[in-house]
């Protein structure tokens, strides 16, 4: 089972890859947070945005898997939520930003 939390964490860091393809592209502030208008109220500075949510997304996939070792949960595909939420939030982000 740790090998899922392994691959797991490798696809949340190469979320990376995909941000660092649209570097050129990406504003130096990113929003984040939009209004019911679909204006952006928050920003982060783009090197927040391509090196921190990947990272925090490993960091969560660490810990969720290790809590799935401690259930002893046989179901393979809860190793792999995480790095499937990475992958949709960094599309997201790069759609809304660009």
């Amino acid at each position: 089972m740790k090998k899922h939390i392994i691959v797991g964490s490798l696809i949340c860091v190469a979320t990376v890859l995909i941000f660092l393809v649209f570097w050129g592209k990406l504003p130096a502030d990113v929003p984040i947070h939009f209004d019911s208008s679909g204006n952006a109220n928050s920003t982060l500075p783009k090197a927040v945005v391509v090196f921190g949510i990947p990272a925090i997304c490993a960091i969560l996939n660490v810990f969720s898997g290790f809590s799935l070792i401690k259930k002893k949960d046989e179901r393979t595909f809860m190793y792999y939520l995480v790095p499937a939420i990475s992958v949709v939030v960094a599309a997201v982000v790069l759609v809304l930003a660009l």
